[in-house]
């Protein structure tokens, strides 16, 4: 095959490949979703996940001159497009990892693994990504493309250091173009082991913190849960819902939920008022709005003295609850 034959067949294919990229990172900030609430799958993945395809100049030279005998490469390469999800720390790979093995709408396979590759050479400090290839299972139709079954999709998890250490070094010494020299691997080498302790200290702190806002936290997932059973949808939790999760948690009592939801049943038309609001307002897609109804309604000057944002967006609260809204 000429590079011109294969550059033919790759325009044709490339729609659909692209397609399949974008079905694969929005699936799967899907999949995480569930597995990080009350925390945004927006907030928990670091970078944007978007698909990027390989450009005509990189897919020609994984083709036809990094020394790969390819029988037939444009079916054979599997990074024809790929996405990469970054998280915060090491161990927020591993729900990546979970959400990407318990989708049903591909089969993958696990490329390479760092966990694996430092067991096996503990003494080596070298690059560190975690890669599946992910492949439609059977013909799937995606708009107007046609997915052929196969179709692949890599995927890289890595944490921020990881990726970090990455766009400096990958390409240049791992994927080299360059004359590599002892020095450079050595200071590669270096980084990557104070990248492995920073990342202990990271995951040290962040425990620290997690026993400290564990109740906030566990009140946020059960305003999540009875969100999404009362309302039938899903709640959209941003650095909001933290604000009001911080200021109306001392009113939640020991058993908040049992309360709130009472208020609920007792003037269902109030879920009326939070499904109309959230299409247009992000406050109301917030969990701990419901907390915030119920403060309200039990103590509202007490209420209207905790509230974190603006009067203006607090009123409508105590409109729907009959109250005199805040004025200052």
């Amino acid at each position: 095959m000429t590079e011109e034959e294969f550059l033919s067949r790759w325009y044709q294919e490339r729609p659909s490949v692209e397609a399949w990229g974008k079905f694969v990172a929005q699936k799967l900030m899907e999949q995480i979703a569930p597995l990080v609430t009350p925390v945004s799958a927006d907030i928990f993945v670091r970078i944007p996940a978007e698909p990027r395809l390989k450009g005509d100049g990189s897919i020609l030279t994984k083709a036809f001159y990094r020394g790969k005998k390819y029988a037939d490469p444009l079916n054979e390469i599997t990074d024809k497009v790929g996405v990469r999800f970054v998280v915060l720390l090491d161990r927020d790979i591993a729900i990546v990892c979970r959400a990407l093995e318990e989708c049903g709408e591909w089969e993958a396979s696990k490329d390479r693994d760092y966990e694996e590759e430092r067991a096996q050479a503990p003494y080596a400090f070298t690059y560190q990504s975690v890669h599946y290839v992910v492949r439609a299972k059977g013909e799937k139709k995606l708009g107007e493309l046609i997915v052929a079954p196969g179709t692949p999709c890599e995927v890289q998890v890595r944490t921020l250091l990881q990726h970090a250490h990455s766009e400096l070094t990958h390409d240049t010494i791992y994927k080299p173009s360059v004359a590599q020299t002892p020095e450079m691997h050595r200071a590669a080498a270096k980084s990557m082991a104070l990248i492995e302790a920073t990342g202990d200290y990271f995951r040290e702190l962040m425990e620290l913190i997690e026993r400290n806002v564990a109740p906030a936290r566990e009140l946020s997932k059960q305003m999540s849960d009875m969100y999404r059973e009362l309302l039938g949808r899903e709640p959209d939790p941003t650095r909001a819902e933290g604000l009001l999760n911080d200021a109306f948690a001392t009113f939640a009592g020991d058993k908040p939920g049992e309360a709130i939801r009472s208020l609920f049943e007792q003037k269902p038309f109030l879920l009326d008022r939070i499904r109309e609001r959230s299409a247009t307002k992000l406050l109301f897609r917030q969990p701990s709005i419901m907390l915030v109804y119920w403060a309200v309604s039990k103590r509202p000057a007490d209420a209207q003295d905790a509230w974190p944002l603006t009067f203006a967006e607090l009123k409508p609260v105590y409109t729907d609850l009959g109250l005199a809204a805040p004025t200052s």
